[in-house]
């Protein structure tokens, strides 16, 4: 696969991308508000700093993408691979992780009002410090109803 190396500083709205490898891209610091980038290759992208306010990765592999400091308002990662991806200090509320696998990503610090994580997989260990307001907890339960919190609601199984 040949790499394709991007310095960006680029408004992106409203593209589609369908089933297109983008592994091992930079590109910190763009916007891809609105964007289709279904089924999608795109493990260890750098997405540092970038605008992804509404974008569909549904299904896409982002195994070990760096989403770190990103604003994700509204994307839909439903059955997408976050394995090992770094979503710290970043906008997801509104996003829909239903049915991703989270295991290993990094949330801790992250805004996750309204997020919807049922049926994800997601490591115990991320629940530490991390506040989940109005959020859908892995097994289906509603957070406010557990102290503004998923600890305890990560397994699927009930």
């Amino acid at each position: 696969m040949k790499r394709i190396t991007l310095v960006i500083i680029v408004m992106l709205f409203n593209l589609s991308f369908l089933s297109v490898a983008y592994a091992e891209t930079n590109m910190e610091g763009s916007n891809l508000t609105g964007a289709s980038l279904k089924n999608c290759e795109l493990s260890d992208v750098n997405f540092k700093n970038a605008v992804l306010r509404d974008v569909n990765f549904q299904g896409a592999n982002l195994s070990n993408t760096n989403f770190r400091l990103s604003i994700l308002r509204g994307s839909d990662f439903r059955n997408a691979n976050l394995q090992g991806a770094d979503l710290s200090a970043c906008d997801l509320s509104d996003c829909n992780f239903e049915g991703a696998n989270l295991s290993g990503a990094k949330i801790n610090g992250s805004n996750l009002q309204g997020a919807n994580f049922k049926n994800a997989k997601l490591d115990p260990t991320v629940a530490g410090d991390t506040i989940w307001p109005m959020v859908v907890c892995p097994d289906g339960t509603f957070s406010n109803e557990s102290g503004f919190s998923c600890e305890g609601h990560l397994s699927t199984k009930k």
